[in-house]
């Protein structure tokens, strides 16, 4: 059995975000850390593991370091239909980088980018890797010039069409409003390529345009098997020591009439030199853990969506509209 690695992901990087003040080699990076041999394949395995999460950037010379020593910035592009974009920062305080057209590397709205700073003061740069893709499916307009099929984006901020090999149109017809996945992300030298995933009907009233919002944006309708057994799990009433008992106010939801999840109240009450408000919050987290399945599956949806009649909930019913609701009447 071969000894256990005596060097993980955060050394590597705390060494190469504090010890190096230069993009290293390979060879430098092991020799400064004294690496023995036996354990370059794991430092290498560690180097494409930062890479492809964007921490640490590899040069055309096979020089690593981090991107914000080598002028570069990680963060989410935003494109705009005449072509150019703007790269949002994952850093918190730095302002917008401008994507000029000819710059973008092909990128997408959503995607995940690193941008060289081309200009410091006019905030210009351009995008020279993608480390993400945000989103798969395109909602559009099947489209035909000539004896080429293609989906001409519903949103403003996807600026290209994306062609259509007509064995990959399925039954869809001229005209048909459709869900086409990217099967070919489009490069520097080369366009996108796609496939009709589903035909979407017109939209002759609110429960279709519901359907295509639902499908332009990728929006999760169910939640994953391990998600909902972690709620079966959960207590129907989980108590905890030094909590204040406020029962005995009338307290009164600031939902809305047709609301089912009921996350925050007020009541108020007379004292002798006045009022006293009383503003009640729902506890998630007191059933809901840190980096808990159920968490991360909150994170990923961000927020819950709602729409005329129906609500796409960040978190399960069960949470939601019971454990987690202030519910009228119930103790």
């Amino acid at each position: 059995m071969s000894p256990k690695s005596t060097i993980d992901r955060e050394y590597i990087f705390h060494f190469l975000k504090t010890k190096s003040s230069k993009p290293l080699s390979l060879k430098e990076i092991s020799t400064s850390l004294d690496i023995h041999k036996t354990e370059l394949r794991t430092l290498k395995r560690i180097l494409r593991s930062l890479l492809n999460s964007g921490d640490i950037f590899k040069t055309k010379t096979g020089y690593y370091g981090l991107a914000e020593k080598m002028n570069l910035i990680t963060g989410a592009f935003e494109a705009h239909r005449d072509g150019y974009g703007f790269v949002i920062p994952e850093k918190s305080g730095e302002r917008d980088i401008f994507i000029p057209p000819r710059r973008t590397m092909g990128a997408m709205s959503g995607d995940r980018v690193v941008t060289r700073v081309e200009s410091s003061i006019k905030r210009e740069g351009s995008i020279i890797k993608i480390l993400e893709r945000g989103r798969k499916n395109i909602i559009g307009e099947l489209c035909r010039e000539k004896n080429i099929f293609y989906v001409k984006p519903k949103g403003k901020n996807v600026p290209f069409y994306i062609p259509v090999a007509p064995s990959n149109r399925g039954k869809a017809q001229i005209g048909d409003t459709v869900s086409v996945e990217i099967t070919a992300f489009p490069t520097a030298s080369s366009p996108p390529e796609g496939r009709v995933l589903k035909i979407l009907p017109a939209v002759t009233e609110p429960r279709y345009e519901t359907e295509l919002i639902i499908e332009q944006y990728s929006l999760p309708r169910r939640f994953p098997g391990p998600v909902l057994a972690e709620v079966k799990a959960l207590p129907e009433m989980k108590k905890t020591p030094g909590r204040v008992d406020c029962r005995d106010l009338l307290t009164v939801t600031i939902d809305g009439e047709t609301a089912k999840d009921f996350d925050d109240a007020v009541s108020i009450r007379r004292a002798d030199h006045g009022y006293i408000l009383h503003v009640h919050i729902a506890d998630v987290s007191h059933y809901v853990p840190w980096d808990s399945v159920l968490d991360l599956e909150a994170r990923r949806r961000g927020t819950s969506v709602y729409f005329p009649g129906s609500v796409i909930p960040m978190l399960p019913e069960k949470l939601s509209n019971d454990l987690c609701s202030l519910v009228p009447r119930q103790d």
